[in-house]
């Protein structure tokens, strides 16, 4: 007994109570047929990838159009949306089952929960969409018509790139390729473009073969994303090499396999076949195709239901030897460059290749960093934070940053809501979108990369920036202080008499990524060394930028104008800055460079994200006792002073007196005070510290010298 199902009101069983799906012969490997009897004539159909659920469009005598859904689990159907406009295209996304989309003759596609009932609004076409496409593994919705080719993110369901096709061929298929990320389009006249999708600009073609007068109707892409067939009104069918970018050979179909209505790449059904191919004609014939070895294995003939059993040879008409042998050649060249990259990208290796060169590769620049940040390319958990949508924080970011570039725009902001949405205290954080926004540049066109590279940049090389909230960074500022102090102490010294604080020179360099004082080479040069380096180098860089300027430093008067120097490119070569860099991370002791609060490199977890525990302090013992031992470990109190007091012949009672007044201590009755008032004492110990003993100091030094 065949079920049928009529569509005649809004709800109702699908067959009998009786029936049983799991009695049919063939139910654990196919479907069992349905006749579905509409209200009206059927439009269109699909069906989910676990078999679930079965949508139809059907269009009645009231003009209205129907959308039902058959659920199969619950054996009912019922009618989920009345539709004004036809609908032009069906689909089921290939792993999120309960998700359809659904294109209508308004140009608009709608993303349709059949669970819930819940619908997302797709616009940005401006002719009726004539077909969709989803990869199993692809974080893209491709629609399209003839004219226009459309990228749609998913979950997000957010528009990331359009193509509009102004010449006369039509746009038959269009699909995302998530093995090589790439963007392919195949046209009536056989011919293909594929855009890869970190060079958008650039655009590959493949000419159909010469002498063929149809015109083609249908392409399928293989599974693993190496060969795309097409065919149409003839016996001819078509197979490109994605991967060699050529037509690799025309195979001539039998009688019956004329008329290719729709090629399908099929899953792997049994071990002898690993490519099998099933070519659907107008007249309803299904034939299955050893893909190959071009063999016919199967028939179905829709009429009859019945199978043939012979295996029929097909005769390849051109096999082109020249493009086989062209193609082992680039195969040949892929491997040995293959082989160098993975030469290149040993982490054992990437930094002796930066010493000797002075920079990474920038033709690998992207891969080895995405290599030396271990970023575990975790798109399940990437997709539940954009599920989130944009932070509120950043919904009138357009408004602030006005980007000419929407592409870029768009990341910058998914990256920051993101970020957002993992950390909420970032939200407060106002110099984040400047932060990252050289990072986006660099990684805008994978969301997935922005996210990941950012975030584990602000985990390990920004730890220390958010503990006194919403003051900046003082344990960070006061080790570069530290740094300068002991490298060149008249420096800074005409920095205090200016009252020019760290805040207001190291802090703009940190939080800017030294993006406003560098050229975009000389700032991807600069980071190809800080990545590469313990997180305590980048210290070191800052105070290494401001030594080097010391000759401009010297000759403002007052701090405006530092401040200014401080917020244009400069010009001193990165070069330089990172010499020095080197030489001051190499031979500072412990005291004046305490490397270990600075903590070792620690990736992304592979299948999570990190706990954001970076955050401002709060008023508990224990942290407050951390925060004594920390302050303790960065020698505020004196620069030397075992030395300063030889050399001054100072008695041990005024030396002990002068390090009580610069120790900062945290009495008893103090512990239950706020943060603030912790802060304070800090800064105005510093302040102190600065303004009496440096200016001895240096004129210890000036006179010994």
């Amino acid at each position: 007994m065949r079920p049928q199902v009529i569509l005649d009101e809004a709800s109702g069983e699908i067959w009998p109570a009786n029936f049983d799906l799991t009695s049919q012969k063939t139910s654990s490997k196919l479907l069992p047929v349905l006749e579905v009897i509409g209200t009206g004539s059927p439009q269109s159909a699909a069906l989910s990838c676990h078999c679930s659920y079965l949508a139809t469009v059907t269009r009645g005598e009231d003009a209205l159009n129907r959308l039902f859904i058959i659920n199969m689990t619950e054996k009912r159907f019922y009618l989920l949306k009345r539709l004004i406009e036809p609908c032009t295209a069906l689909l089921f996304h290939p792993y999120q089952e309960n998700t359809l989309f659904l294109a209508t003759a308004s140009c608009k596609v709608y993303s349709i929960n059949v669970d819930d009932d819940s619908v997302i609004v797709m616009e940005g076409h401006t002719l009726p969409v004539e077909r969709i496409q989803s990869g199993l593994r692809s974080p893209l919705v491709v629609t399209h018509n003839d004219r226009e080719v459309l990228l749609w993110s998913w979950p997000s369901v957010v528009l990331t790139s359009k193509m509009r096709h102004d010449d006369r061929l039509k746009v038959i298929w269009a699909g995302h390729v998530w093995q090589r990320d790439e963007l392919v389009v195949s046209f009536i006249s056989g011919s293909i473009l594929i855009w890869p999708s970190h060079k958008r600009n650039t655009q590959v073609h493949i000419e159909a073969p010469k002498g063929l007068d149809f015109d083609f109707k249908a392409f399928a892409l293989s599974r693993g994303g190496e060969w795309l067939v097409g065919g149409g009104k003839s016996h001819l069918l078509v197979t490109y090499s994605l991967v060699s970018r050529s037509v690799t050979q025309v195979v001539q179909l039998p009688t019956s396999c004329s008329d290719i209505f729709q090629p399908v790449f099929l899953p792997p059904v049994h071990p002898n076949y690993s490519q099998v191919l099933a070519l659907l004609n107008s007249t309803g014939m299904l034939n299955i195709i050893d893909f190959a070895t071009a063999t016919k294995l199967k028939t179905i003939r829709s009429q009859r239901f019945n199978i043939e059993k012979e295996e029929i040879a097909f005769r390849i008409v051109e096999k082109r030897e020249k493009v086989e042998r062209e193609e082992e050649i680039r195969r040949r060249e892929r491997r040995e460059k293959s082989q160098e990259l993975q030469e290149l990208l040993d982490k054992n290796k990437w930094y002796k290749i930066l010493q000797e060169f002075k920079a990474y590769p920038e033709k690998y620049r992207t891969l080895i960093w995405l290599s030396v940040l271990e970023v575990p390319r975790n798109y399940s958990v990437f997709s539940s934070l954009l599920d989130k949508g944009t932070h509120t924080a950043f919904e009138g970011l357009q408004e602030v940053l006005e980007l000419p570039d929407g592409a870029l725009f768009r990341a910058l902001q998914g990256t920051l809501s993101c970020l957002t949405h993992w950390a909420p205290f970032l939200a407060s954080v106002d110099y984040l979108p400047e932060f990252v926004f050289p990072f986006i540049k660099m990684f805008h066109s994978n969301p997935l990369l922005c996210f990941e590279v950012t975030l584990t940049i602000i985990m390990n090389w920004c730890c220390l920036w958010f503990e006194f909230w919403p003051e900046p960074g003082i344990t960070v500022l006061n080790v570069i202080e530290q740094i300068i102090s002991v490298a060149d102490p008249s420096l800074l010294t005409h920095l205090i008499k200016l009252k020019v604080t760290a805040e207001d020179y190291a802090w703009s360099l940190l939080t800017s990524a030294f993006s406003k004082v560098l050229s975009s080479s000389d700032w991807l040069v600069l980071w190809d060394h800080i990545l590469s380096n313990h997180p305590s180098f980048l210290p070191c860089v800052a105070a290494a930028f401001t030594i080097k300027s010391r000759q401009t430093i010297l000759t403002c008067s007052d701090s405006s104008e530092i401040k200014m120097y401080y917020y244009q490119e400069s010009w001193i070569t990165v070069r330089s800055v990172l010499d020095k860099a080197y030489v001051l991370h190499s031979r500072l002791s412990e005291m004046h460079l305490p490397k270990n609060i600075f903590e070792a490199f620690t990736p992304m977890p592979r299948d999570g994200l990190p706990l954001f525990n970076i955050g401002p302090r709060d008023t508990r013992d224990e942290e407050i006792e951390n925060m004594e031992r920390n302050v303790c470990k960065l020698h505020l109190c004196t620069k030397s002073p075992g030395r300063s007091v030889a050399r001054n012949s100072v008695p041990d009672t005024v030396h002990r007196k002068q390090q009580e007044e610069m120790v900062y201590f945290v009495g008893q009755n103090e512990l239950q005070k706020q943060e603030d008032e912790c802060l304070e004492s800090i800064l105005s110990l510093r302040k102190r510290h600065l303004a009496s003993t440096l200016p001895e100091n240096s004129n210890c030094n000036d006179s010994s010298a």
